[in-house]
């Protein structure tokens, strides 16, 4: 299923298109951390940040109610760097503060939750949406 939900969000159909990844998400008995931060980086190239943050919130919210200990370890950094690059890029006056808080609790960790260490990417695309806020602040 991977290789469909990488197909479908390469293709030009919007947030229509990241859509259907996510319900193709939804159908799959056992996703894996690929498979949801591909949906996400769909979400992330059709504007959909939204709603790329609100598949983090699940995934985090999945990761600490598992019983796995593996499961309950770290999400990849390439998950919230998926989130960080959609806000980046979102029209939202907003995106550049949800950038920052993101990269702010990857710095000071949680107590529910190993989250991973902030790499050069992070930091990164959290620039870029300082850039391109509409924010003069």
């Amino acid at each position: 299923f991977n290789g469909v939900l990488l197909a479908w969000s390469r293709t030009s159909g919007g947030l229509s298109s990241a859509r259907h990844c996510e319900s193709i998400l939804r159908s799959m008995r056992n996703p894996t951390h690929v498979s949801w931060s591909t949906v996400i980086n769909a979400y992330a190239h059709a504007g959909g940040a939204l709603e790329a943050a609100g598949l983090l919130k699940e995934m985090e919210d999945r990761a600490i109610e598992s019983t796995v200990e593996k499961q309950r370890s770290s999400l990849p950094i390439v998950v919230y760097n998926n989130v960080i690059h959609a806000w980046s890029r979102s029209a939202d006056p907003d995106a550049s503060k949800f950038a920052e808080a993101i990269l702010n609790r990857l710095e000071s960790g949680s107590s529910s939750l190993s989250l991973p260490k902030p790499d050069v990417i992070s930091y990164r695309s959290v620039l870029n949406s300082l850039e391109h806020t509409k924010d003069p602040d």
